[in-house]
């Protein structure tokens, strides 16, 4: 998914052109060692790369960490990656991934925002693209009702498969799926006995899952890129047919009006 003109939506990105930090923060040459001394050579430098997310929003929140502190002699791009949207009545509230690249791709720092945009900003909120919530989950139970796949892989299976976006250390949207013999009999946030297992990832990484090109689930399952709780070895028997709700994921991604 790229960046587009015509409004905000999830999977939208843009990508800076590497910049020296040193050239960036000459214009806060009387502040950069405090900068530094407080940790936000990052922060300043990501928020002079990228640009707000639309016209008149603000940010209201930010979630920022380093895995390797960028300084003053580092070149460094921003990518960013819009990863929920969500209209209100008189607004629109987005959350952005953004990281700061070096020249050799490695990821330096990293953080999580929340924009507060004007309701005339354009928007898309689809619910394929409203990982983890409810109507999400119903959008997806809709689709796998027609894969027999996926009912015959967990046709002698009872119990409950929990998905989990983390937006960021304080965000998380999570969803059950109750499955009977094949068939998803319900979808709450929370279930009463709570999931068997439940699948962990970050707000990008589902981004990334579904607007791929074609599926990699299980090559980045087996590389560690996920995580999960409750009954490990349950997670672990149900790889395939928790690969064939991911790819549905990005079936329904990708519907125009999902």
């Amino acid at each position: 998914m790229t960046s587009t003109t015509t409004g905000i939506a999830v999977g939208d990105t843009f990508a800076s052109p590497f910049h020296p930090i040193g050239d960036l923060l000459g214009l806060f040459a009387a502040h950069r060692s405090v900068l530094e001394k407080v940790g936000a050579t990052g922060i300043v430098t990501a928020g002079l790369l990228a640009t707000p997310v639309a016209l008149g929003a603000v940010r209201t929140e930010l979630q920022w960490s380093r895995i390797v502190a960028v300084t003053d002699l580092d070149a460094v791009s921003a990518e960013t990656v819009i990863t929920r949207v969500a209209t209100r009545d008189s607004e629109i509230e987005v959350d952005r991934h953004v990281r700061l690249l070096d020249e050799a791709g490695n990821t330096r720092e990293q953080g999580v925002e929340t924009w507060i945009a004007p309701r005339t900003a354009a928007a898309e909120g689809r619910p394929g693209t409203d990982f983890c919530t409810v109507r999400w989950g119903e959008a997806l139970r809709e689709s796998l009702s027609k894969d027999a796949t996926f009912a015959d892989s967990l046709a002698n299976w009872d119990g409950t498969i929990g998905l989990r976006c983390i937006d960021g250390p304080s965000h998380i949207r999570e969803v059950h799926l109750r499955i009977y013999r094949g068939r998803i009999v319900d979808v709450a946030r929370r279930t009463p006995n709570g999931a068997t297992f439940t699948f962990i990832t970050t707000a990008e990484r589902w981004v990334e899952l579904a607007s791929a090109e074609r599926s990699d689930f299980m090559r980045r399952a087996i590389a560690g890129e996920f995580s999960s709780s409750g009954d490990g070895y349950e997670y672990l028997r149900l790889t395939k047919p928790l690969g064939t709700i991911i790819e549905h994921a990005r079936i329904i991604a990708k519907e125009p009006h999902a």
